[in-house]
């Protein structure tokens, strides 16, 4: 247990499976994920947890449960460093084969690793592997299952890119098990609003994405989560750029970054050029709201 970033290590074990547990302030729901988690039949992972400097119970409990469970890691951040940097340091304490990321909030099935690292195993053209999800509300009860509409196991990145970016809404699959080779290979979270449809647009360039056809993740929607009210420019704020005054062009930087992940990405020039025309079309269906947060920008500025 350390209140360090530990850097990452050259593996001592054969460990397959890593989790990070970015959180602030998740005093209300953080026991019930991590018995989720605990509840794994798969049991050989390490979790560690990354806490954004939170200023509730979350480190007091954090704390109870590393005493209990020498797979947990506890960090504590010195300062908020923003969600996507928090995403950073709990991904980067460990150095497993396979990796996820699990919100403080969101709960999960026994069999969530097991059954996602079968197919990473068994598949070496997948690069994520996650199951069916189901809304829960603040309580913990069911609210209805979520269909996301993807499927990404077309050999073809170009398809799997323009499926991904057509049809994704909630971002649950993220929250399966990745393969860290390839994750390595992108920018991950970043800071600005929806970076994480910036990764899994990303992601999905390096492989396949394997649903399982089986309930396997809870996304807890409830009014304090970053998601909840996208409108609400002062909740994203806090979540994505803590200590900002305003939100300046978040929509031109993913656009930005979508158009850096293709160009770096392992994809043949004919790919590129496919995903590159798509990706003009796609901002182009959105210039509206593009021009809009360009037109606030030159009349405010940074300020």
């Amino acid at each position: 247990m350390t209140d360090k970033n530990p850097a990452r290590k050259e593996s001592s074990d054969q460990r397959a499976v890593d989790i990070g547990m970015p959180v602030y302030n998740g005093e209300r729901y953080i026991e019930e994920t991590l018995e989720s988690v605990a509840n794994q039949t798969f049991e050989d992972y390490r979790l560690y947890i990354s806490d954004n400097a939170s200023t509730d119970r979350t480190e007091e409990i954090c704390r109870d449960w590393a005493k209990k469970d020498p797979r947990i890691h506890y960090i504590r951040n010195a300062r908020n460093v923003g969600a996507a940097g928090n995403y950073e340091v709990c991904y980067r304490a460990g150095d497993a084969q396979y990796f996820r990321w699990q919100n403080a909030d969101d709960t999960i099935a026994p069999t969530l690793i097991e059954d996602c690292l079968e197919v990473l195993e068994q598949e070496p053209d997948v690069v994520l592997a996650y199951g069916k999800s189901h809304i829960i509300d603040a309580n913990g009860k069911f609210v209805r299952a979520y269909d996301d509409n993807l499927f990404l196991m077309q050999d073809s990145p170009v398809e799997r890119f323009t499926d991904c970016l057509h049809n994704i809404g909630l971002q649950n699959l993220m929250y399966g098990l990745i393969r860290r080779s390839s994750l390595d290979q992108t920018k991950r979270m970043q800071a600005y609003v929806s970076a994480d449809i910036n990764l899994i647009g990303e992601l999905v360039l390096y492989g396949k994405f394997y649903e399982i056809q089986r309930h396997l993740f809870n996304c807890r929607r409830h009014e304090e989560c970053s998601s909840w009210d996208m409108s609400d420019t002062k909740t994203l704020r806090e979540f994505w750029q803590p200590g900002k005054e305003r939100l300046v062009l978040q929509s031109w930087r993913g656009a930005l970054e979508f158009f850096r992940a293709v160009s770096r990405s392992p994809l043949s020039f004919r790919d590129k050029r496919a995903c590159l025309t798509f990706l003009l079309k796609h901002y182009y269906w959105r210039k509206n709201e593009m021009f809009s947060e360009l037109s606030d920008f030159v009349k405010h500025g940074f300020s």
